[in-house]
């Protein structure tokens, strides 16, 4: 006689605990934006770049915000105003997953313009990534739709339409981790371009630029992977993952501005006529990589931090 086999928890419960772990994520979130903030604010004067990476954490914390509070108000409703099963598909909740789509999409563009400054402004490198990134949001609005047009109260995707939720999801987890290693072996190349020029402190300073990248996308692929492998399954435990994954996209690219301006500073040129820069403390002028142009033919490499209001020496 065959079992039959039962969910450690059902619909409802999962949505619960997802919103429950959304509001702790949330938290970290909160005061890792506000110290990226005040990282980028204080400096005086301010960047190019402080502004730019201030207007993306701005925007990525905006999306996770949203999207908490839309978890939120659907809680609230569906447990003390109008009871009902909270893990019921509505219109609020189509919405808040067409933010988990919108706020992946732009967390992997954000990775995608570091891998884009790492590997010298070269276009080809992420002309691919770009293609995927386009088919991940792609099939996440498509299943949207889909759920809608299917069953619109449904609290997963039907059957049916999983595969095409799989396949955007696990696009996903494939270009994190595809760019991230670009990025990392870029580094790691510089360093033995640095070796070769007889740079003595290079190692060093490639170990913190790759231990950042690792701690930031640590989360973000292991939340991902788990996401992926639940919705493949049909599990609705996947409801405990989608809201914790939404905040760590914003948590994600925060973390990296956060460590840099914590004292990381990693400066090394790797090629001729291309350098690269990866500066900190809370004065510094960059909090995330960047890419200068210089004729200097033999790499250099500084992990002095910069004081704000210091202007870079040429030896």
């Amino acid at each position: 006689m065959g079992r039959t086999f039962h969910h450690t928890v059902n619909t409802d419960q999962a949505t619960f605990l997802g919103f429950g772990l959304e509001a702790v994520f949330y938290g970290i979130n909160l005061l890792l934006f506000g110290i990226a903030v005040s990282a980028l604010v204080g400096r005086n004067p301010p960047s190019k770049g402080s502004k730019t990476m201030l207007a993306v954490t701005c925007l990525m914390f905006s999306l996770c915000t949203t999207h908490f509070a839309l978890n939120f108000n659907n809680v609230y409703d569906g447990l003390m105003v109008h009871p009902r099963r909270i893990s019921e598909e509505t219109h609020l909740l189509a919405g808040a997953d067409m933010l988990f789509s919108i706020t992946d999409w732009c967390s992997q563009l954000i990775l995608l313009y570091r891998c884009y400054l790492v590997w010298g402004k070269n276009i080809w490198v992420v002309i691919l990534p770009f293609l995927m990134s386009l088919a991940t949001v792609a099939c996440g609005i498509g299943l949207i739709g889909l759920v809608l047009s299917i069953n619109p109260t449904a609290p997963q995707a039907p059957a049916a339409i999983v595969p095409v939720g799989t396949a955007g999801f696990s696009l996903s987890l494939c270009l994190n981790f595809i760019v991230s290693a670009l990025i990392i072996g870029r580094v790691m190349h510089i360093s033995r371009q640095n070796r070769r020029n007889g740079v003595s402190h290079s190692d060093t300073a490639i170990q913190r630029a790759i231990g950042i990248v690792i701690e930031a996308g640590l989360l973000f692929l292991t939340a991902q992977f788990v996401f992926v492998v639940l919705f493949a399954i049909a599990h609705p435990a996947q409801a405990i993952l989608v809201p914790i994954a939404t905040q760590v996209y914003g948590i994600s690219p925060t973390l990296i501005i956060v460590r840099v301006s914590a004292g990381s500073s990693y400066q090394p040129t790797s090629v001729p006529s291309s350098s690269l820069r990866f500066a900190s403390g809370l004065g510094g002028d960059a909090t995330d990589f960047e890419m200068s142009r210089t004729q200097k033919e033999a790499s250099t490499l500084s992990l002095n931090p910069r004081k704000s209001g210091e202007e870079e020496q040429e030896p």
